[in-house]
């Protein structure tokens, strides 16, 4: 069925709850959906809004509804969304049995959601909001958020924030049926627990507790810290060793640099003197070698003309002109003379030949024969070939060496006919008769040619005795141009001279310039420097000992050895890592001394509330007691714990002092329950009746409610085992405390619906879904009905 929220005017045994000056913090509103039985959304709201100008306690708001309509889901639903963790305590076995699981009629849901609204206007909880929503929403995959007014926020933030508002999932803002008899039956230190949540000491307990866990943390790190310490430093311990080398090995290296550049420096400053030197003294000797050029050049100049003027040598050159013709004309002759005479031998021999001729058979005598005179033509040809020197010369050679040749062929055709021919017929007469004529003729051209010779030789001998006289001549009349020829030779000596210095000036140089790219080179190769970024300080420095000092650093930096250029930066790094780390041990030292100190102080805080909030809720607990038993006495004694409780605690080994004293101090301040209800002597709480034992807790927690008043309070079914007349000693009580804490009971009990300013009803349909009404009391006739 749809929730119905009628609210009506506010009777008038609530007015009291109106303050006009005062505004306290209390629940609004509580959403749930998705949550156990609760499939659909459901808001309780806890102010009336036709009133929401005015500031209305909201009282007491009772929730009521069958047994299993899922009425005691809401205290676990405010349980959970405060951050419950126990499953057990939610009363499941697993995070998701908390999501509606569904039902015959309605589908499962996905998640479960559950908000509460707070009314801010103290500033109670640390927020500047005057709302404060708190929700925690839980998926099946196991995934939950955490949202305060919407904005995500991890667990130990709201535990935080509540436990600065009082409130929380181990205080007693949800009270319910097993809680009431577990304050009797819980050991003394755990009673003292919940008096301390009722001191409000919770904030100093977390304090107190992180405290704790962060020096345990910061011991740990400690340790781990101090073990990277001693596993560093045997390695750190190389490495300084290993750096005090390199950096010896540096300043030996920075020592040689030094005196590296100084020399260098040195040596530059002296090689750009000597080559200016050398390039003015090549200048000087160019200048000196163009002058002396110039004057052998007048000198040559006049030589020149003076051999003009007496140098008309046509005469002479005519003769040799002559004299060269005539040379010309007797080889010609004589080659004539060669040929004619070479023509003339060939011709006899043919004649020869032919005169010789007959047949007779061949035999080896005659083949001997004729091989050896071919022979001795060929010896001869040879002869004459190795003294030839003319082309006419060549010419008869040629033909002699045909006539050989034609002697090899007629021995060859006789030797393959086997016979040879003799005697002479009239051509061959005839024939002879004219190679008679020939060599006739060529003997006469002999004759002619041979005068011809004498009478060229006769001229050309002529001709050289007038050349001789004509050179004479010119010898006698060129006395002038010897002189000058002679000052020109003594100026070109002393040209050669100069130019020989030049030569040398220029060589000089160019040594001075190959030395420059040797220096450039060495210089670059030690210092990785240009000769030009070197200056020269003008001190006099003592070249060999520098050097010497030099060749000592070289053999130092040998000696050291190569060092890896990166070790002093491991070194470093190292080096730096460890003082981190001794640092951070430190800080760490510093940081327990400091946690230590806030434990004791959250001790010390923590008694000192304590002690006062123990007087007032002993005094608030023998007030409620006589109230509710009508009488008899009551009363809270501090009790020192023995081993049985602390056995566990005595097992640890205390490491830290603080730790110790504060466990000692946990160990000795228990807290126990005495009561004797009027008209009893009761020496245990163990045989108090289950009304009793209610009623004992009952006022127990009232008394820690009246001293420390939470801002709400869900009381689920405490009442339960209580009569009629008790219970209206519970309603009373309850509208007493009910001006500063909001009260929200889950009850079957008439009294405290008669008590209660808001009446919620939980009912279940047979979809399994858990539904809300909401009614005022001021609605419900005398005989239960509901008016309209």
């Amino acid at each position: 069925m749809e929730n119905i929220r009628n609210f009506a005017e506010i009777s008038a045994r609530d007015l009291r709850f109106i303050f006009s000056s005062f505004i306290c913090m209390y629940l609004k509103k509580l959403e749930i959906i998705g949550f156990k039985s609760f499939a659909q959304k459901i808001s309780l709201e806890f102010i009336d809004s036709k009133h929401s100008d005015v500031v209305v306690h909201p009282g007491i708001t009772a929730i009521v509804g069958p047994n299993g309509s899922g009425k005691s889901n809401v205290a676990d639903a405010v349980r959970w969304v405060m951050g419950e963790q126990s499953m057990k305590s939610l009363r499941a076995k697993k995070a998701q049995d908390i999501i509606f699981s569904g039902s015959d009629k309605k589908s499962r849901l996905s998640y479960a959601s559950v908000s509460l609204l707070f009314d801010n206007h103290d500033q109670k909880i640390p927020l500047e909001f005057k709302e404060v929503s708190i929700t925690r929403k839980l998926f099946r995959d196991g995934e939950s958020e955490y949202l305060i007014n919407g904005s995500h926020v991890r667990l130990i933030d709201v535990i935080d924030l509540l436990a600065k508002a009082g409130i929380g999932k181990d205080s007693y803002s949800v009270v319910n049926q097993g809680m009431t008899d577990a304050i009797l039956s819980a050991t003394a230190l755990q009673r003292r627990s919940v008096l301390e949540d009722a001191a409000g000491v919770k904030q100093h307990k977390i304090k107190k507790e992180r405290a704790l866990k962060k020096m345990e943390t910061a011991k740990n790190n400690l340790e781990q810290t101090r073990s990277l310490m001693k596993e560093i430093e045997p390695h750190l311990k190389m490495l300084k060793r290993q750096a005090e080398k390199a950096q010896k090995g540096k300043i030996v290296a920075d020592q040689l640099r030094e005196k590296q550049i100084k020399l260098f420096a040195y040596l530059w400053h002296n090689f750009e003197k000597e080559k200016k030197i050398s390039a003015t003294e090549k200048e000087e000797t160019g200048r000196l070698m163009m002058n002396a050029q110039r004057e052998l050049d007048i000198v040559s100049d006049a030589l020149n003309e003076e051999s003009r003027k007496t140098g008309d040598f046509s005469e002479r050159k005519k003769l040799e002109n002559d004299r060269a013709r005539a040379y010309d004309n007797l080889n010609r002759v004589e080659r004539e003379l060669v040929l004619a005479e070479g023509k003339m031998e060939i011709l006899k021999e043919k004649l020869f030949a032919r005169q010789a001729i007959q047949t007779e058979p061949v035999d080896l005598n005659y083949i001997q024969m004729e091989l050896k005179k071919i022979h001795q033509h060929q010896e001869e040809l040879i002869t004459r070939l190795e003294k030839a020197e003319k082309m006419e010369e060549l010419q008869d050679i040629k033909e002699f060496s045909r006539a050989v040749q034609l002697e090899l062929y007629e021995l060859y055709e006789n030797t393959r006919r086997g016979k040879r021919k003799i005697g002479k017929s009239p051509e061959q007469n005839q024939e002879e008769n004219e190679l008679k004529k020939e060599i006739e003729n060529f003997s006469q051209v002999k004759k002619d040619q041979e005068k011809q010779r004498e009478k060229l030789r006769a001229l050309i001998e002529n001709l050289e005795n007038k050349i001789k006289e004509e050179i004479e001549k010119e010898r006698r009349a060129r006395e002038k141009f010897f002189q000058l020829e002679k000052e020109f030779q003594k100026k070109q000596r002393e040209s050669n001279i100069l130019k020989d210095r030049f030569n040398e000036a220029k060589v000089r140089l160019a040594k001075v310039e190959v030395r420059e790219e040797d220096l450039t080179g060495e210089i670059k190769e030690a210092l990785g420097l240009s000769p030009r970024d070197l200056v020269y300080d003008n001190q006099p420095i003592e070249r060999e000992k520098l050097e010497r000092e030099i060749n000592r650093l070289k053999l130092e930096k040998e000696q050291i050895g190569a060092i890896d250029p990166l070790v002093l930066e491991e070194y470093q790094e190292t080096s730096d890592r460890f003082n981190f780390l001794n640092q951070e041990s430190e800080d760490l030292e510093k940081a327990i001394i400091s946690l230590r100190q806030i434990a004791k102080e959250m001790d010390i805080e923590i008694k000192k509330v304590f002690e006062k909030a123990f007087q007032k809720i002993n005094y608030e607990f023998e007030h409620y007691f006589k109230m509710i038993f009508g009488g008899g006495k009551a009363e809270l004694v501090k009790v020192k714990l023995g081993n049985e409780e602390s056995e566990n605690k005595e097992n640890e080994d205390p490491e830290e002092e603080a730790e110790k004293e504060t466990r000692e101090k946990k160990q000795e301040d228990g807290i126990e329950i005495y009561v004797c209800p009027p008209g009893k002597k009761i020496s245990n709480l163990s045989i108090l009746s289950g009304g009793e034992r209610s009623l004992v807790s009952i006022a127990f927690l009232f008394a820690m409610i009246a001293y420390n008043p939470p801002p709400f309070v869900f009381l689920d079914e405490v009442e339960a085992a209580l009569d009629e007349a008790n219970s209206r000693r519970l309603g009373k009580i309850l509208r007493e405390l009910s001006g500063n804490t909001q009260f929200i009971a889950i009850t079957h009990n008439r009294e405290i619906m008669r008590q209660a300013a808001l009446l919620y009803g939980v009912t279940m349909g047979g979809d399994g879904v858990s539904k809300v009404f909401s009614v005022k009391l001021d609605q419900v006739g005398t005989k239960g009905e509901i008016k309209k």
